[in-house]
């Protein structure tokens, strides 16, 4: 096979059918590598919002928790039921023994009124 029986142009088609191949080939790696980078990218965004989310969540959790400590501190001095029958059964007592207290200064003052009365009527007739 000497240089005039080389076929120029099935060479230059294979020549031409391999450079198609390689840009195929190459299309098909740089798209894949990019659709993988994109796809890293998105994951890595996602993953940011999750853990920026986490975060405030944890802080709401952990406020929420302070709060609530708060509350159950405060809630442990409030009086019970039970305290809260025992002063108004104090009260009631109080009540009464006012009401009695009150009954005996009417009587006095109504006493204390006589008093005076006799004493006016007494003295304005000695005067006479």
């Amino acid at each position: 096979m000497g240089l005039l029986e080389f076929d120029y142009e099935a060479a230059k088609f294979w020549m031409g059918f391999i450079q198609l191949a390689g840009l195929v080939a190459l299309f098909v790696y740089t798209h894949i590598t990019n659709k993988s980078k994109a796809n890293a990218s998105a994951i890595n965004t996602v993953r940011g919002d999750l853990e920026q989310q986490y975060d405030h969540l944890e802080e709401r959790v952990s406020r929420t928790e302070r709060r609530q400590d708060v509350f159950e501190s405060k809630l442990d001095g409030a009086p019970t039921h039970q305290d809260l029958s025992r002063v108004y059964e104090r009260l009631n007592d109080v009540a009464e023994d006012l009401s009695g207290v009150s009954g005996q200064m009417r009587a006095l003052s109504h006493q204390l009124s006589m008093v005076n009365q006799y004493l006016l009527n007494q003295k304005g007739g000695q005067g006479q």
